[in-house]
């Protein structure tokens, strides 16, 4: 049976599609000039709608990156952040993080367990540059593919997606990714995609798939035709995370996937157990990308989750991509307390806010395996603090920090988040997050310019008062000031920036050495140097 412009002649390669589809795979009677359901030739009744699903060939992309910058697409709420790269052609730095798309992968088990044939190339953790990609993507013959867009990368993204629309014939294109929401007219003007996601694609993405590719009546309840892009009306999400099927890290490389809080050569993995922010920080993606209310997973399903993991990928490490990982303390405790119970030995990572811990919680989750905790102390100015959405932090700021110092006191890493630029900003309040820095020295910093993504309270403001410098996508990194303050221009704020990472690291010099040492000299105690120094070095070359 023809569909796209390609034919399936045999049951695909094994390891490219999805068990699902080569179990259920079954040779067309007839071929047809168009699917048999729609009135085509053939003779065969009408299949049932699960019978059409089985026919539907896909394919889940995330892209390479775009020549001069290495994207972590999972961040920021998904619009993205990005570091510069020397690369002058598509791919992703063998030094960078990789991380899979967490709603790209969760919507591919999705699709899997509705019966597509599903298969995930990603081009990142690959380092494919655009020409590999399309071959890549012609060769196993897909009937759509569904790609992550974000922010810094927008420009991009789009051109791979225009590519495989030249050179896949038959290959629909559907975009996806929070940048969708507030950048619609964007994507859809640039001739890049047939369809788009609004929101979380694991909540519309099979129903939007059948619909593209002819396999449903048109629904105009749900979908509307914007621009000539397919796209859902309203904003989809996922309101049960224990409705979601486990993880398919049988499709994905994740043997090539490395995170620098577990170090080189440690295979891990990235694991929700709870999605959204309540919190309104006004600069914050994260309500928007992840939704304004938690939702939580069942802790012993996560567990599950993770000791599948261990045992049949050899994953030591989780990274937990929780927004506010211990928001609900019974559910913190009861996660640990299940781990600890099945012997389960694996280290991992969480993000939470400093208001939310406190010493009895944080020795359960270092006795759990927890090794890494990020803060987001964003300013040391307690009146800029809770002007973002840090609600009552003005009178607070001794009680975060002596959290903070606790945290590391208990053996847990606890890394910082600095945040510049925020309205009100000024060379006073920078001194006072530089005093803040220097008093606690926290082993690892991370100093970062504040951006007004587009859809925040933020943007809005900031474009009302003329504080954009630019909305050239492709500099809305994380890392470069494209707006100013009330009283600090771009330039003031970029060097207050490297003023910041250098009272840093004068302030932790001695004790980053000391740090060192003692990680090291473990390393050569369990046996893993060996391994960590191989897999260093081949990053590198």
């Amino acid at each position: 049976m023809a569909n796209g412009g390609g034919r399936w002649a045999r049951p695909p390669a094994r390891g490219l599609w999805s068990a699902t589809a080569r179990r259920r795979w079954s040779p067309p009677m007839r071929t047809c000039t168009k699917p048999c359901w729609a009135g085509g030739r053939g003779g065969r009744p009408a299949p049932s709608e699960e019978d059409k699903t089985m026919t539907l060939r896909v394919m889940m992309l995330q892209p390479p990156s775009p020549p001069g910058l290495n994207v972590k697409r999972d961040y920021a709420g998904g619009m993205g952040v990005a570091d510069p790269s020397p690369r002058t052609r598509f791919g992703h730095d063998a030094g960078y993080i990789t991380l899979p798309y967490m709603s790209l992968l969760y919507a591919t088990a999705v699709l899997e367990r509705e019966g597509f044939a599903v298969s995930f190339l990603d081009a990142q953790a690959e380092d494919l540059d655009l020409d590999a990609v399309v071959e890549r993507v012609r060769a196993a013959q897909p009937q759509a593919v569904v790609s992550v867009v974000n922010l810094p990368s927008l420009a991009g993204d789009l051109e791979v997606l225009r590519a495989l629309r030249g050179g896949a014939p038959g290959a629909r294109t559907v975009a996806i990714g929070t940048v969708i929401g507030p950048l619609f007219e964007t994507v859809a003007r640039s001739g890049a995609a047939d369809a788009a996601v609004r929101g979380d694609p694991e909540a519309v993405l099979p129903a939007l798939l059948r619909q593209l590719l002819g396999a449903a009546a048109p629904d105009p309840v749900r979908f509307e035709s914007a621009a000539g892009v397919l796209v859902n009306r309203a904003p989809a999400r996922v309101e049960d995370l224990n409705a979601l099927p486990p993880l398919p890290y049988h499709l994905v490389p994740i043997e090539k996937y490395w995170y620098h809080g577990f170090g080189p050569g440690v295979k891990y993995a990235a694991v929700f157990a709870s999605r959204g922010c309540s919190f309104k920080c006004y600069y914050c993606p994260y309500p928007m990308g992840f939704g304004d209310r938690i939702v939580h997973r069942d802790p012993i399903a996560v567990v599950d989750e993770i000791e599948t993991l261990q045992r049949r990928y050899g994953v030591q490490g989780i990274l937990f991509r929780d927004q506010v990982f211990t928001m609900d303390w019974p559910k913190t405790r009861a996660l640990c307390e299940e781990i600890l119970r099945r012997g389960l030995r694996i280290e991992w990572v969480v993000e939470t806010r400093l208001d939310r811990v406190n010493g009895e919680l944080l020795r359960l989750m270092k006795a759990a395996g927890c090794r890494r905790i990020h803060y987001g102390l964003e300013s040391g100015d307690p009146k800029l603090f809770s002007r973002v959405g840090k609600d009552g932090a003005e009178g607070r700021m001794e009680q975060l920090i002596r959290n903070f110092t606790l945290t590391e006191r208990l053996g847990i890493h606890p890394h910082m988040f600095v945040l510049i630029g925020l309205l009100g900003e000024t060379e006073a309040s920078i001194a006072r997050t530089i005093e803040v820095i220097r008093r606690i020295k926290p082993l690892t910093l991370q100093v970062a310019v504040v951006t007004p993504y587009p859809g925040t309270p933020l943007f809005e403001e900031a474009r009302r008062q003329g504080l954009l410098a630019t909305e050239d996508w492709s500099r809305y990194t994380g890392f470069q000031a494209v707006s100013r303050t009330e009283a600090l221009s771009g330039a003031e704020l970029a060097a207050a920036r490297e003023r910041i990472l250098r009272a840093h690291r004068r302030a932790t010099f001695w004790k980053r050495r000391r740090h060192q040492a003692r990680l090291w000299a473990g390393y050569l105690a369990d046996g893993s140097l060996p391994r960590r120094l191989w897999a260093k070095w081949r990053r590198r070359s």
